[in-house]
């Protein structure tokens, strides 16, 4: 299937994870071979010794059980034990060396992910049209054809290992036993390692190819990126309605405050600024502030509740830029602000 141009974007931590827990994830099959040929090559190497020598030892062990008579005498039962002891000894190293590897190959190229999605059934791919469209995918075409350059490699490989030494295998037939077999051990073993070379490097090669593969199904066009943005920090227009609704929430708490305070001085509409003072307090402190639709509010609340107002046009901008809600006003506003103060507590006292 032709990748979609609209999907420019490289995948999210997000993305990547949920095609995980899908269980897509990259993997090549020409990889986990090679780790498992050079990993039994290894061990045969390490037990190959001792591997043939036990073989040796059982054979003759049933060389002698092909007398006449001593197969009824040890009896069946006991024939089998041995075999199922043969067996055991001989396969038990390179299947737990096969399980480890196959652990360890796929834990190196997929990391810990286990998911059970495709071993859910899907009935999509019984349809014999999606079945034939994958038949003639671009993936099963390059597949087909990664598959033929792999056999012609192998099949080089092991062509440049064996027609040199044609005429010396040839020549076996007339070479004692113990020389003929040296010539087969030394042929096979150079086969062997080359195929294992080429191998490699077609594992390496193919676990390339399945990780940009992988890559670029996973890609994101630009809007899914945006909205598991969205998704993960918020819609702009929700965030937008919370700070106007906390706002809001503010300016009310602010406007309750306004009948405590002593003063309201004010520019006259645009700026208002109320500040409350007792014998408490060793500064007036501010316990409202607004500029334009705000300041017109503090004022009628002002009004509503007979707190004092005066017109102060530069003491209410200095007020408004150097003193902040709930805080006392800077020292050098000190003798203005008493001078506002003083005047109130003369109106208060006349009247």
């Amino acid at each position: 299937m032709a990748q979609d141009p609209s999907r420019t974007e490289k995948a999210t931590p997000k993305r990547r994870q949920k095609a995980r827990d899908e269980g897509s994830v990259p993997r090549s099959s020409d990889f986990d071979g090679a780790i498992l040929l050079w990993g039994n090559f290894f061990l045969f190497l390490g037990l190959g010794g001792a591997t043939l020598a036990l073989m040796t030892k059982q054979l003759a062990h049933f060389l002698q059980m092909a007398k006449p008579g001593a197969l009824a005498d040890a009896g069946q039962v006991t024939l089998l034990a041995d075999v199922l002891m043969i067996l055991g000894r001989l396969l038990l190293p390179f299947l737990a060396l096969n399980f480890l590897l196959a652990l360890a190959t796929g834990f190196a190229q997929r990391g810990f992910s286990f998911s059970a999605k495709p071993l859910q059934p899907k009935f999509d791919k019984l349809n014999p049209a999606q079945g034939f469209k994958r038949i003639i995918s671009t993936r099963a075409v390059v597949d087909l054809f990664k598959s033929l350059a792999k056999f012609a490699l192998l099949a080089w490989v092991a062509y440049a290992v064996l027609e040199p030494r044609v005429p010396l295998l040839m020549a076996t037939l007339k070479l004692p036993l113990g020389q003929a077999l040296d010539l087969f051990q030394s042929a096979v073993f150079a086969l062997y390692r080359n195929v294992m070379l080429a191998m490699l490097v077609l594992a390496l090669t193919d676990f390339g190819w399945q990780r940009m593969s992988w890559e670029k199904s996973i890609r994101m066009t630009k809007q899914e990126v945006k909205d598991e943005v969205k998704d993960s920090d918020g819609s702009p227009e929700i965030k937008q309605r919370q700070k106007s609704i906390m706002q809001a929430s503010a300016r009310r708490r602010m406007l309750a405050e306004v009948p405590k305070a002593t003063v309201v001085v004010t520019n006259p509409t645009h700026v208002a600024v109320a500040l409350m003072y007792d014998e408490k307090s060793a500064a007036p402190i501010c316990v409202a502030k607004g500029l334009d639709h705000l300041a017109l509010k503090i004022r009628a609340k002002a009004r509503e509740t007979g707190v004092p107002t005066l017109e102060r046009p530069e003491l209410a901008r200095a007020l408004y830029r150097s003193v902040e809600l709930g805080k006392p006003i800077p020292h050098d506003l000190y003798q203005a602000v008493a001078q506002v103060l003083a005047f109130v507590y003369r109106l208060r006292g006349a009247a």
